[in-house]
């Protein structure tokens, strides 16, 4: 591999086998990774500080470990920064399973929104949603838009609480389309907050077909709050490269997965 190509064209590349030899090993060391993709301490030094940024790992002295630590969650326009090609692509994937007629609910998050974007011009759609900035994104449009109330999470643009939850409990949709802030295979769908947990949940109870929406750097994260286990999705968009084992559970688990 090439050094000069090494930081940008095989970035994505690089931080998947990083998170993969975590995922098996528990820690990884600094010099081997530069062995292994042939560049510099100070490109991996960089890589291990976006990824503990992220929550995915911890740094020690020449390497890092799996962090084991729960992850605090970002605001909405943190989160907009962050894996931008990823969230567009999920969110274009997304768009296609959307029909004239349909009724939907979008959660909030920073690739919820992008789908909101995606699906402005098609007619004849109800969106239910708890959050203020897609409600503000499909205003102009010809979209019936629901807007659930409830107590006002202004980091996230997100209502949640009783308010929301006793809304949705009173109305019913063919899709849910919802993002996590972490996906981990024993704990399940998570988000730091044990009220919006909650409120997701509803969300996935009175939705027909449950999908998620998770960008790459999801995986292998866990926060406070419980949405629900990964067998309850139905399917699941995402940018991450599965390994055999992770495949294997999703088909146990009978949830159709979409790499994009």
């Amino acid at each position: 591999m090439n050094k000069n190509n090494g930081n940008v064209v095989f970035q994505e590349e690089r931080r998947e086998e990083i998170l993969h030899i975590l995922e098996n090993e528990n820690r990884v060391m600094i010099v081997d990774l530069c062995n292994k993709f042939n560049t510099s301490s100070v490109t991996i030094r960089k890589d291990l500080a976006l990824l503990e940024q992220e929550g995915l790992l911890k740094r020690t002295h020449g390497g890092a470990i799996k962090n084991k630590s729960l992850f605090p969650g970002l605001a909405l326009n943190e989160k907009e920064k962050l894996h931008l090609d990823e969230k567009i692509r999920i969110a274009k994937e997304a768009a296609k399973l959307i029909s004239e007629g349909d009724t939907i609910i979008i959660d909030s998050g920073s690739t919820t929104t992008l789908l909101a974007k995606e699906i402005k011009n098609i007619k004849g759609i109800t969106v239910i949603t708890n959050a203020i900035n897609i409600a503000s994104d499909l205003f102009q449009s010809d979209i019936e838009v629901i807007l659930t109330g409830g107590v006002l999470q202004k980091e996230t643009s997100t209502l949640i609480g009783p308010l929301a939850d006793e809304v949705l409990q009173k109305i019913s949709a063919g899709k849910l389309f919802h993002g996590v802030d972490g996906i981990d295979f024993e704990v399940g769908l998570t988000t730091p907050n044990i009220v919006e947990a909650k409120t997701s949940r509803t969300m996935m109870d009175v939705a027909g077909e449950k999908i998620l929406l998770v960008d790459s750097s999801k995986f292998g994260r866990r926060s406070l709050g419980v949405i629900s286990k990964i067998k309850d999705i139905d399917k699941i968009i995402t940018t991450k490269k599965l390994s055999k084992k992770e495949i294997m559970k999703f088909t146990e688990w009978n949830v159709e997965v979409k790499v994009v």
